[in-house]
């Protein structure tokens, strides 16, 4: 089973030329960037490293997640945030995880043992917030609900009737995942601190959207 690398961008250069050189390729079959319109040399650095760069059709997370896995050819897929919060030397580890019969596997932050260097205080408390709601909700065991740095197959992603395109993408997948009883396990994983660029996650209206997706999810139990 082939696996690809899908890294999303949106004004990363710094974190690109100081993360993306820690990712060996022979961890993975296939590496391309999904970039959301990036004008900082992003699109440019990554190219120079001789990757192949898409150009998102429409602006958000879950919109690039989405065109990244339409445009790879391999049968499963990692997505990866170069920002320096994400650690690269964790996929060989959510890979051979994977191997275990998971649906899912994500490298959680909040896990024993993580250590984060990226979210204050109020961070830390929303994440294991919407944790425990996600996890109320829907029958899971999970400690982050809201980590970039997963695998899945792309039969499993097909299977979510994934459809959400903004930042609270990654909330959608875990919701979607637990409902469908698919098996979604953690790897302990860290947080580092960011690494240039602008922080895209604002708290109060990101927090207000993943509680508005949690309801949703909710009601609309039975149509996804």
């Amino acid at each position: 089973m082939s696996t690809a690398l899908i890294i999303t961008t949106l004004d990363e250069v710094i974190g690109v030329k100081n993360v993306v050189p820690r990712i060996k390729k022979e961890w993975v079959d296939e590496i391309i960037f999904v970039d959301g319109g990036s004008t900082d040399g992003t699109i440019e650095e990554a190219e120079k490293m001789g990757f192949k760069v898409i150009i998102q059709k429409q602006k958000g997370l879950g919109a690039g997640i989405i065109e990244g896995v339409n445009a790879i050819k391999s049968d499963n897929f990692i997505l990866f945030g170069p920002d320096g919060n994400d650690e690269p030397e964790k996929i060989p580890k959510i890979i051979e995880k994977f191997k275990e019969n998971c649906d899912q596997v994500a490298a959680t932050r909040f896990g024993k043992g993580s250590i984060n260097l990226d979210a204050g205080p109020i961070d830390a408390f929303g994440n294991r917030m919407f944790a425990f709601l996600v996890n109320t909700f829907f029958g899971g065991h999970l400690t982050d609900c809201l980590v970039e740095l997963r695998i899945m197959s792309k039969k499993t992603f097909q299977d979510l009737n994934f459809d959400e395109m903004s930042l609270i993408a990654i909330q959608q997948m875990c919701i979607r995942g637990l409902k469908k009883r698919q098996k979604i396990c953690e790897i302990i994983g860290n947080e580092g601190a960011r690494i240039g660029g602008v922080r895209k996650m604002k708290p109060l209206p990101v927090g207000a959207s993943l509680s508005l997706g949690i309801i949703k999810e909710f009601i609309h139990w039975k149509k996804n």
